[in-house]
């Protein structure tokens, strides 16, 4: 049979968003690289995903669904009948006996997809199920900047090349966002905020080793700077600003002195990079999503904001600040109508644990595009709510993850090859779809799939459980001026990409202005507890993918940990020594790598093992917005192994 090559996007939860192309021999992918005609892709890949086609046929996926009445027993094969047959008789039986709040469906963003993510919302809101929030990885900084500016908008990509100053705050893209990094790498000066030596921060003109957390102090002692120079935009401020005087009043009641001593950056340096972000123009700071990822997450991207906001460079092509560009105006295709009268129960995705070990009234648990045995925080007590007995757990995935392994049943899933869907970034403004590659392979289903099985087993005969994929596409895109032969055929600007956020100094707020917030500091600390624990992204791994990829292996076998040769030598700590990081939540065993890519008192492990990982030490704890995730703010004790 002869060769094709197939159009279609990456699904992961990444703001490149990639579009690919899949070259298909007999059934296979055989090759995947990415789309030469892509405004954003250009051709190339990150590392993690060079060769999807490996991971897309893994030896060790899921090909046949897995069963066990006991979670003390071993798995068995099953037939596809009797596993669906299986997950709806039991999910039919606990609605009908505890009501459908007893049934938790438990997602994120492993697969990006409209349909992957949404079509089945139907099935919950007929069941009436629980649900869980979107707080695990952005939320702080999303509702921050929608509070300064009414959208998450910033600066896009297409508009880099006018970027004369490039600060990365708190980001990575030299390792995380390669896309990002081919279109700001030429860019000088090039500022890194970070208080860890990133592969970016090696690479940058100016590096500022802040204490973590410590973000919005920093962005308090440059607009005290701004405003004692008169470098403030006044003109922009008077016509475009709301609150300015109280901002104004609460930078200069914080001494600069204090801002030294709090965040371990030199005077010297806070005054180079505010005369750089005053007189290099236009300046962009990128705000990073793990710097969010704090107790005080909201305050230090709301600050960043307003930093730029003094300085006149919101609504400038390529200046400002970015966090994310994720207002997507796609339609609602939940059919929200079928759940009836009653609001569901919520159940903050940070707070699993608690949610399965406080009582028992979650009586199932279905967990698709997420793996949370290894990424939610509190991992022991997440374990321990999945060990119950009495708890039915169902898990969709390609492979035997650590959630699977605490199931009832496993489904195999397919991968982004296998089905057709929709997608769009939260950095560039283009859509596409994903055109299907292959069959299924094995057993596998879609997620569109499995809600049509399980709500026809279910006696759901809505029409609406029937639509196809591309139906339900077509459901997503009403309203949008997208078509789906278009979308098909490769990517298409859902925005119009000449005009840039908030160029014309409109800004969705109630006053219809850039909503200046009186900035705050809110400092953390663990008085039992010395070493502030953070754990950043790799180039290797994305989330708590690619742990099974063979050729990542060799990068991946050694779980390392950054420690300060100061701290090294005070706890007794060699280099390659087996150290154990603890504190009153769980503990991880890890390797000691002595480097001064870290500051003292600061410890640095990348992001997310699978089995016993950092989670078992992090917090469930919200932050101070949106509900989200504190994974950084995090304190342990070391100790040799």
């Amino acid at each position: 049979m002869a060769a094709t090559v197939v159009r279609t996007v990456c699904p992961k939860d990444c703001p490149d968003t990639c579009g690919l192309l899949a070259h298909v021999e007999d059934g296979r992918v055989t090759r995947v690289v990415g789309d030469p005609d892509h405004p954003v892709t250009r051709g190339f890949l990150c590392g993690r995903f060079q060769h999807y086609e490996e991971l897309i046929h893994h030896s060790d996926r899921l090909l046949r669904p897995l069963v066990r009445e006991s979670k003390s027993e071993p798995f068995r094969e099953a037939t596809l009948d009797e596993a669906l047959d299986l997950v709806a008789a039991r999910l039919g039986a606990i609605a009908a006996e505890h009501g459908g709040g007893a049934i938790l469906p438990y997602s994120y963003l492993a697969n990006m997809g409209v349909v992957a993510n949404r079509f089945a919302d139907r099935l919950w809101n007929r069941l009436g199920t629980s649900r869980v929030g979107m707080e695990i990885c952005a939320m702080a900084g999303a509702e921050a900047v929608f509070r300064v500016m009414g959208r998450i908008r910033g600066t896009e990509p297409q508009f880099l090349d006018r970027t004369k100053l490039y600060v990365a705050w708190g980001r990575n893209p030299k390792a995380t966002g390669v896309h990002s990094w081919a279109l700001t790498k030429d860019i000088h000066p090039r500022v890194v905020i970070d208080p860890f030596q990133s592969d970016t921060a090696r690479a940058a003109d100016l590096w500022i080793q802040l204490r973590p957390g410590t973000d919005s102090l920093l962005a308090i002692g440059m607009m005290r700077l701004l405003v004692e120079r008169d470098w403030v935009a006044t003109r922009f401020v008077e016509e475009r600003t709301n609150g300015y005087e109280a901002l104004r009043a609460k930078v200069l009641s914080v001494s600069l002195a204090d801002v030294v001593a709090e965040t371990g950056v030199p005077l010297a340096r806070i005054e180079e990079l505010t005369e750089l972000y005053h007189s290099v123009r236009p300046g962009l700071l990128h705000a990073g999503v793990g710097l969010q990822r704090n107790t005080n997450g909201g305050e230090m991207v709301a600050a960043i904001c307003m930093l730029a906001a003094l300085t006149g460079q919101v609504g400038v092509p390529g200046g400002g600040a970015l966090y994310a560009n994720f207002d997507w105006d796609w339609a609602d295709i939940s059919h929200a109508e079928l759940r009836g009268g009653d609001a569901p129960r919520l159940v903050s995705m940070l707070q699993l644990g608690r949610a399965l070990t406080a009582d028992d009234s979650l009586k199932a648990l279905v967990v698709y595009n997420s793996n949370p045995a290894a990424t939610a925080p509190n991992q022991s007590l997440v374990w321990h709510g999945l060990q119950r007995e009495d708890l039915f757990v169902v898990v969709h995935d390609l492979f035997l993850t650590d959630t699977a392994r605490f199931a009832n049943v496993v489904l195999p899933a397919t991968s982004f090859a296998e089905s057709t869907d929709v997608y769009r970034s939260y950095w560039h403004d283009y859509a596409q779809i994903g055109n299907q590659a292959i069959a299924p392979v094995g057993d596998s289903l879609s997620n569109h799939a499995l809600v049509q099985q399980l709500a026809r087993r279910l006696g759901f005969t809505e029409p609406c459980f029937e639509e196809t994929e591309e139906q339900v596409i077509r459901a997503a895109l009403a309203g949008t001026g997208l078509a789906v032969d278009d979308l098909r055929a490769g990517p298409v600007p859902a925005e119009d990409p000449h005009k840039t956020s908030f160029a014309d100094g409109r800004f969705p707020t109630p006053s219809g202005r850039l909503e200046l917030l009186v900035p705050t500091y809110t400092p953390a600390h663990d008085p039992e507890h010395r070493y502030r624990y953070i754990t950043p992204k790799s180039r290797e791994q994305h989330g708590s993918q690619l742990f099974l990829y063979e050729r990542k292996r060799p990068m991946l076998e050694t779980p390392f940990l950054f420690i300060h040769p100061d701290d090294a030598a005070a706890e007794g700590i060699a280099d390659g020594d087996a150290v154990r990081a603890w504190n009153s939540r769980g503990s991880v065993e890890l390797v000691a790598k002595v480097s001064r890519r870290v500051q003292p008192g600061l410890v640095v492990s990348y992001m997310v093992r699978w089995g016993a990982n950092a989670n078992a030490t992090t917090s469930d704890e919200p932050a101070d917005m949106g509900g989200n995730s504190t994974f950084h703010t995090n304190y342990v004790s070391l100790a040799r192994a």
